[in-house]
């Protein structure tokens, strides 16, 4: 667990847990399992891509500054480009997570003040790899092999190489360092039903600790 501050916890109900792991590893799967027990589900992913598709939100003209290369003729980050240029290159990528950075925090906050459960879900693979610039109550870390990942991957992007695939992979484990933080550790090398028994186990444990707040 870890400490909120004073300011930020007077200003919102929800307890944080950030649901992470690397790319094919089951974040998707076990948020959905999350939102099926009634537990408010947010995706890093999905706010980004909101920022990054409208060509009128501010964080567009910074980036257009900072990395025109990636923007179409309309304002908006070319599509496919998270999973092509910026998986091989490491300086673009970071600069356009430093950029995007702050505006998805603050979506992410607005969303979750306004939540009346004892605990949000946060599913993201890119802000734990950043220095700590916010503050959340707990993190579960979703592990699988390479090998079972490259599976799920090649399934769903049969249009990716291998070679890709690695390159991704080699990206976040060079990056997804946690700074000697603790973890919850759910490991997804199995079927979806035993997925969904450790998440409902998992959901407990926090209502157990949360529930009564």
């Amino acid at each position: 667990m870890f400490p909120i501050s004073a300011s930020l916890a007077s200003t919102r109900h929800a307890r944080v847990v950030l649901l992470t792991g690397g790319i094919g590893s089951g974040k998707s799967q076990a948020a959905a399992g999350f939102s099926r027990l009634g537990v408010p589900v947010i995706g890093v992913d999905m706010v980004a891509r909101a920022i990054h598709q409208d060509n009128q939100h501010p964080a567009m003209t910074e980036i257009d500054r900072v990395l025109p290369q990636l923007m179409t003729a309309d304002g908006c980050l070319r599509r496919g480009i998270l999973h092509t240029v910026l998986a091989s290159d490491i300086q673009s990528n970071r600069r356009l997570r430093h950029l995007l950075k702050p505006y998805v925090l603050q979506a992410m906050w607005q969303w979750t003040r306004q939540q009346t459960a004892n605990y949000v879900i946060w599913e993201s693979a890119l802000l734990p790899d950043e220095e700590s610039s916010f503050m959340y109550d707990s993190v579960l870390w979703m592990h699988a092999d390479d090998a079972t990942r490259l599976q799920r991957l090649r399934l769903r992007n049969p249009d990716w190489t291998e070679a890709e695939v690695r390159q991704i992979f080699q990206m976040q484990a060079s990056e997804n360092v946690f700074r000697e933080q603790d973890y919850v550790l759910m490991v997804n090398q199995g079927s979806i039903m035993v997925l969904e028994q450790q998440v409902l186990q998992q959901h407990l444990i926090y209502m157990s600790h949360w529930g009564n707040e």
